[in-house]
């Protein structure tokens, strides 16, 4: 799988909140410190909600919620190696839209996006969305669609992301906290509106990596 999104774990995905709600969670998590982080960088990390919403009231000022926009790093379609195939529970070789972002912010860069979502599920003209507004956040688009989403299988680490550290200016092996998880919808009938493996790396600046144990 192409693009630039290689990393090194420093610490094992750890699943968040088994049977409980996400910020109840906090325990589970037991290679790093996240009892240092502040209520806010606790509650982007572990949140079930609209990263993009989230990072504009965070990064804004009272009263003006910054503007968050996806810059493309790479875009492609690929077959789902053996790991991603895993994650999202699908057959390895799968056909997948495999898209990689920036969310920035007032020109600040926040975090590093890696989305993968089989072709098989999607909804076509959601996918044609995506592939027409290449700039805006995967959540502005689902919520301008009114389509709402579920999160699942919620993991955190610390790892290394050289292409992220190099973006940066930050040395290739700075410790950076990263979450994953997959996001879904669908319908009644059992049709995917859609499923993806989300992989976002933080900023040091908007989330720093706690110091392992």
């Amino acid at each position: 799988m192409a693009g630039g999104f290689a990393y090194g774990l420093l610490t094992n995905w750890s699943r968040v909140g088994e049977g409980l709600s996400p910020l109840r969670g906090l325990n589970s998590f037991k290679g790093a410190e996240l009892s240092r982080l502040k209520p806010e960088q606790r509650f982007l990390l572990l949140s079930d909600g609209s990263l993009t919403l989230e990072l504009e009231l965070l990064s804004g000022q009272p009263k003006k919620p910054a503007r968050v926009e996806a810059v493309v790093e790479f875009r492609a379609n690929c077959n789902l190696t053996d790991e991603a195939a895993a994650y999202l529970e699908e057959a390895p070789r799968k056909p997948a839209m495999h898209r990689e972002v920036w969310l920035t912010a007032g020109g600040r860069l926040l975090v590093y996006a890696q989305t993968l979502i089989p072709l098989e599920r999607i909804e076509k003209g959601l996918l044609n969305a995506l592939e027409m507004e290449s700039s805006v956040p995967l959540g502005r688009v689902l919520s301008a669609r009114k389509i709402p989403v579920c999160k699942d299988r919620l993991e955190v680490a610390v790892l290394k992301c050289p292409k992220a550290a190099m973006d940066l200016g930050i040395g290739a092996d700075t410790p950076l906290m990263a979450r994953r998880y997959i996001l879904f919808n669908r319908d009644s009938s059992g049709v995917w509106i859609i499923k993806a493996g989300i992989t976002e790396v933080f900023s040091p600046g908007v989330i720093p990596a706690p110091r392992a144990k």
